[in-house]
């Protein structure tokens, strides 16, 4: 299904008139948790409360109780089910004939038990769609609007009234954070459970908050993404308007899948959800606590206008600290001028530090530090101020809280983090910072990744719109005839002068190679081509040609060729006894450049990324690699290479010329085209990939393509 715009997600998080379908006086049971939260949370609609023992029951919690939905004589927005699984697809036929809209199904049962729980959650899906019902779950805690108000779940509590989102795909999370969050102060607009997400996933939610105006961010917990091109498409659009933080579970190389090629080896599932993350412009939580200290911070600080930062300090250590991690995550120190610096001297000791961060030692009070707070508020090149205060002999805790608290009342358009390093004693102080919406942390590290989380949304919702996809011109008819090919012969691998014909096809540059059956054409070939060659190996079955000596390296006569050739046929049946076609690509020999590697690995949920990186045999084991999702655009392919080790080598170290970075963007845009033109393309290597001086462009030694 389709993603919904608010306008139609609107009557599930505000919906009119809500029926708890298996509501229970037993207070041990989700029924009765579900009805009491929606009487609790001052839901201002029509509640219902729905069990075949109506008669018996009477009311819940002062709710009417029906026997079954239809005897309701009312419209019904949303229900919420409670009751065991194996009755629910007779319930969505009878809520589809009621014209009911949504369902929020709390019951477990589905197909997190296993194949029996995955046919019956098929089965209750198809009925839904039917009659176009829209699921939230099954497997679900519930969804919590705050403004609506309405709480249709069996959570403990309900959370306080915020502007942040909260969805997570697992709903114990939810009621430890939920417990967490209320003790913390922070607050909630929506707290939705994904649950199975059977129909309605993160996508369709996150598209429905960037229409709330009682929503300023978006968190979420991720195990899995339902529609990865969707998810990025919507995000990039979404987080012009708000942030979206994301938790993604599962980060360990056991998630990784197996591949055989470099760049596969190489993108394990994480690789492409850090890709996918940046692509849509999602920030990327480490762990739930990073997670919620953003949350901390973008619930209540203003966004800054740059990354350049004072961090104040009454104590060394923890300034270097801050400073450590503001380089990490690329907060910049800003820089003092004479006269900020001049004036600090005026009131500060002499023993303290007046530079960046500003170190008012520990004798530093209450006014000193609300002097230097506004002092650097004012300042136009100061985007934020990071505040550390530890307990020491004159050090005033309550006071220095209460000034921060009124200087950031007069001057609210600059974000200010607190970190007060204590517990018993300056207990009281973080309390009181909290309660008045600023964010106080523990520990140096914290504090600033928080701040860095605001900056950093900052520069994604202003990065610059490039959707642009180059044109640039191919020969798709080559490439699709190869392929099919390839498919008619029931092979994955394509050989190597097939998989360098589709490259030239793609405007890669790649040295003349021909295919060799016999040891006699070999020599031909080899001849036509002009010496020196290379001669390798090629076979569907045999991916890396090198680990079983069966490439050769400057030929230089026919007689050679043809001795060669023997030589590579025999190691290779060595090796691959039972291999059915076996022959030898005979290809010019190239000069060397300097050896990249360019490749792309097909993701079941994103598409295809592109990897650029240092190339060889190291490859594997340095790992100095950069990857992008396809398609790319001109900036987005010139960015991969800058992030790589071996892209300043290519600039020139030593006196050497720069290579030709010109020509390896060109080759990754075409690369990008490629795979993303033919789907079908699995893996991709082109390895080694040399690059000559500035100017003299590049040339594709070595390719191998896999097909799904």
């Amino acid at each position: 299904m389709k993603v919904l715009p608010l306008a139609k997600l609107d009557k599930l998080l505000h919906p009119e008139s809500v029926a708890i379908i298996g509501a229970s006086p037993d207070k041990k049971k989700v029924g009765y948790a579900a009805l009491r939260n929606m009487v609790l949370s001052g839901f201002k609609g029509r509640l219902y409360a729905i069990n075949p023992k109506a008669e018996q029951y009477g009311e819940i919690e002062g709710v009417k109780v029906y026997a079954s939905i239809n005897e309701i004589d009312d419209y019904i927005d949303l229900a919420v089910v409670c009751i065991p699984a194996r009755f629910i697809p007779s319930l969505m036929e009878e809520l589809g004939k009621k014209g009911v809209k949504y369902a929020a199904i709390i019951t477990a049962g589905f197909k997190e038990t296993g194949e029996e729980g995955a046919k019956l959650e098929k089965k209750l899906v198809e009925i839904a769609q039917k009659y176009g019902i829209r699921i939230v779950g099954p497997n679900i805690l519930g969804v919590v609007d705050t403004s609506a108000p309405m709480n249709a779940s069996f959570a403990e509590r309900s959370p306080i009234k915020g502007e942040v989102a909260f969805l997570s795909q697992s709903g114990a999370l939810l009621t430890g954070i939920l417990d967490w969050s209320c003790a913390e102060g922070i607050g909630y607009s929506s707290f939705v459970s994904l649950g199975n997400k059977a129909d309605l996933d993160e996508t369709d939610f996150i598209e429905a908050l960037a229409e709330d105006e009682h929503t300023l961010a978006i968190l979420i917990y991720l195990e899995s993404i339902s529609r990865g091109t969707e998810f990025i498409k919507v995000c990039k659009e979404v987080t012009r308007k708000k942030p979206v933080i994301v938790i993604k579970a599962g980060r360990s190389e056991a998630g990784s899948k197996a591949a055989s090629s470099h760049t596969g080896s190489m993108t394990g599932a994480d690789t492409t959800y850090d890709v996918a993350f940046e692509k849509g412009g999602v920030i990327r939580a480490e762990n739930a606590q990073e997670l919620f200290d953003m949350a901390f911070a973008f619930s209540f600080m203003p966004i800054p206008k740059g990354n350049k930062i004072v961090i104040i300090t009454n104590a060394g250590g923890p300034g270097i600290l801050a400073t450590d991690a503001a380089e990490k995550y690329d907060l910049e120190l800003a820089t003092l001028s004479a006269e900020f610096k001049n004036e600090l001297k005026s009131f500060l000791p002499p023993a303290a530090n007046f530079n960046n961060p500003i170190d008012a030692l520990g004798t530093a009070l209450a006014d000193d530090y609300g002097r230097i707070l506004e002092m650097s508020l004012i300042d136009e090149n100061v985007d934020g101020v990071i505040i550390i205060l530890t307990p020491q002999a004159m050090t005033e805790g309550k006071e220095t809280a209460a000034k921060i608290i009124e200087i950031r009342n007069k001057y609210p358009d600059k974000p200010i983090v607190t970190i007060f390093i204590g517990g018993e004693i300056l207990g009281p102080d973080i309390y009181h910072l909290k309660k008045n919406k600023i964010p106080c942390f523990p520990l140096p590290e914290r504090g600033v990744r928080a701040m860095a989380a605001l900056a950093e949304y900052n520069r994604i919702r202003n990065r610059p719109i490039d959707d642009t996809i180059p044109d640039l011109e191919r020969d798709k008819e080559t490439v699709k005839t190869i392929l099919e090919k390839v498919k008619l012969e029931k092979r994955n691998n394509l050989l190597g002068a097939e998989a360098i014909e589709v490259a030239k096809a793609y405007g890669i540059y790649a040295p003349i190679t021909k295919l060799a059956h016999s040891a006699e054409q070999a020599a031909t070939l080899a001849e036509e081509i002009g010496f020196p060659v290379v001669m390798k190996i090629t076979s569907p079955d045999i991916v890396h040609k090198t680990d079983i000596g069966g490439v050769r390296l400057n030929i230089k006569s026919k007689e050679e060729a043809a001795t060669i050739y023997e030589e590579i046929i025999k190691v290779a049946r060595k090796h691959y006894p039972n291999t059915k076609l076996l022959a030898v690509d005979v290809q010019k020999m190239e000069k060397v450049g300097k050896e990249l590697i360019v490749g792309s690995m097909k993701d079941s949920q994103f598409g295809s990324l592109v990897m650029v990186g240092l190339g060889g045999i190291y490859t594997n084991f340095l790992k100095d690699v950069a990857f992008g999702l396809a398609p790319l655009t001109e900036s987005e392919a010139a960015k991969l290479l800058k992030r790589t080790k071996v892209y300043t080598l290519l600039k020139g170290v030593r006196g050497e010329p720069p290579s030709d970075i010109d020509a390896v963007n060109d080759t990754l845009l075409r690369v990008s085209l490629l795979v993303h033109d033919f789907p079908q393309i699995k893996e991709l290597d082109i390895n080694p990939f040399f690059v000559y001086e500035d100017g003299k462009g590049v040339s594709a030694l070595d390719v191998k393509i896999t097909i799904e």
